[in-house]
């Protein structure tokens, strides 16, 4: 299971704009600007995405899950090193909070940037390859070590990992994280199939044009 370049090129574009749209309303959001990009995009096993997140199989990192449906499906996941997330957090809240002050609000302030760069990544993929609206259920907020987050959810025996490697910079500070599509296999063949008729697609404008 892996991507063509055209396929990879083509996912990234398409994520790129997704997170363009989140960047705007995070620059809203946060009064500054914000720059989201995604410099890798790859097909990897689960074991091995967990890996990329931290190297320490123990240490724990925070992340907001949310679940889709549509022509594909599966589990979406903003993920952060636990360091990064509190930074995050201090960056929201533009005023100097203890730690414990920092933790109390770690939950809210991530529901609400991982509600804004989730949304924008599958309302982009809906749009342009499933040509239909994506159903989505309520995000989830989990603290656990990589492999934990990533294991709570569908079987292991079934299991490809959609993986990107997101620098989130502000003015004030550059914070990296991942999104995550984990996505069964039937899912990422539809998913594939998807991603070919765009790029077909591309290539007939570039021909006309």
């Amino acid at each position: 299971m892996h991507l063509t370049e055209l396929q990879r090129d083509a996912i990234t574009e398409l994520l790129n704009i997704g997170m363009g749209y989140a960047a705007f309303s995070l620059s809203q959001m946060l009064d500054d600007e914000v720059k989201l990009s995604i410099p890798s995009v790859e097909l990897l096993l689960r074991q091995d995405a967990a890996a990329h997140i931290e190297a320490d199989p123990y240490k724990r990192i925070v992340a907001i899950k949310q679940h889709f449906r549509g022509s594909f499906w599966g589990d979406v996941f903003l993920l952060f090193p636990k360091e990064n997330s509190l930074d995050l957090v201090k960056a929201l809240m533009k005023q100097e909070l203890s730690q414990d002050m920092l933790t109390e609000l770690e939950q809210d302030a991530l529901m609400e940037v991982g509600n804004v760069i989730l949304n924008s990544c599958l309302s982009t993929l809906a749009d342009v390859l499933m040509k239909e609206e994506v159903a989505s259920g309520l995000p989830i907020f989990m603290i656990g070590s990589a492999q934990e987050v990533l294991d709570a959810t569908i079987p292991l025996e079934d299991e490809i990992v959609m993986f990107l490697r997101m620098n989130f910079k502000l003015h004030s500070s550059n914070i990296s994280g991942y999104v995550a599509f984990i996505l069964d296999i039937a899912s990422i063949h539809r998913f594939k199939d998807s991603v070919n008729e765009y790029v077909r697609q591309c290539k007939r404008y570039e021909k006309k044009s």
